[in-house]
């Protein structure tokens, strides 16, 4: 089966899990569909707000910088009075505000997602690369898979956690999954497939954990568990101080291409929205230098999180 086709099997088998969990008010009627923040001061009556949909970026504030300075820009250059509206959402979930009307843009993280959206007609093309996340293997200090720390084989690492999970040690070795058909859910249900495994489909398994929380709050819960995890650098810096020193990162990607642990965020404009204009307006700012410059300046505890997105070749 090639790896496209390995993409499209997750993808279904995920969200079909996640439709079945998902709260009423992510899918019910548009006035239950409540934004997590708005940035900006509301204005006369012809003000106007953009509605991004987005998880972990949200989380970690880069939301809130580039809609800060986007707001700057407008009323400086435009003279507009402008909002933005952060709607906490993760990649699949992001994808269905988009498609409802719910959100005017959203930025998500896995390639195969958006480039469904626009073939059937939810997202407009083209998608806009936004900037680079990095995923990292996470776990706890005791390492009960004696896993190498900053290994620079992801999988190795994930077929180690494996291996010693099978011998049923004391500790147990556990995995925590989102298992929420968000990026992070589909990326490690990929990197477990790689070695060969699909430790979702054993109920009995004492590796595989399923936890359905946003991101903060799964890396939060993986260190009460003494349990490995895949999370990103903006989630491990935007956790609390006690939480992030139980934390050892045993593998975390790079900005190569060809890096599994590379998370590649791009800027979806839906395709039956009102809002088209200003959406475009925004994912142009966003590309441009001006909004590359937020995101490489952006730094949480004074690191920073997140990279520019490639130039075109």
């Amino acid at each position: 089966m090639s790896s496209p086709q390995l993409i499209s099997l997750f993808l279904l088998a995920l969200a079909t899990v996640s439709v079945a969990v998902e709260p009423e008010a992510i899918y019910g009627a548009k006035k239950s569909v409540k934004p997590e923040a708005v940035y900006g001061a509301s204005g006369s009556g012809n003000s106007s707000i953009l509605r991004i949909g987005n998880g972990g970026a949200g989380q970690s504030g880069l939301i809130e910088a580039l809609a800060n300075a986007y707001i700057e820009h407008q009323a400086k250059t435009k003279g507009k009075t402008l909002q933005v509206a952060w709607y906490k959402s993760d990649t699949t979930q992001s994808i269905k505000l988009l498609e409802t009307d719910d959100v005017d843009v959203c930025i998500t993280y896995n390639t195969a997602a958006e480039d469904l959206a626009i073939k059937e007609g939810i997202a407009m093309s083209p998608s806009y690369y936004a900037f680079n996340d990095h995923f990292l293997l996470v776990g706890p200090k005791s390492n009960p898979a004696k896993v190498e720390a900053e290994s620079a084989d992801a999988l190795g690492a994930f077929a180690r956690i494996n291996m010693e999970a099978e011998k049923k040690g004391d500790p147990p070795v556990r995995f925590l999954s989102r298992y929420d058909a968000s990026a992070t859910n589909i990326k490690e249900s990929l990197l477990f497939a790689s070695i060969g495994q699909v430790p979702w489909t054993n109920n009995a398994s004492t590796l595989y954990q399923r936890y359905e929380a946003f991101p903060i709050q799964a890396l939060t819960m993986a260190m009460e568990m003494n349990a490995y995890t895949l999370t990103d650098r903006g989630t491990l810096l935007s956790v609390n101080q006690t939480v992030r020193e139980q934390v050892v990162i045993y593998s975390k990607g790079t900005d190569n291409e060809d890096d599994v642990l590379l998370n590649p965020a791009h800027l979806l404009i839906g395709a039956k929205g009102n809002n088209q204009e200003m959406s475009k307006a925004f994912a142009e700012w966003l590309v441009d230098e001006k909004g590359q410059s937020v995101i490489a300046g952006f730094e949480k505890n004074g690191e920073k999180l997140y990279t520019r997105a490639p130039t075109k070749k």
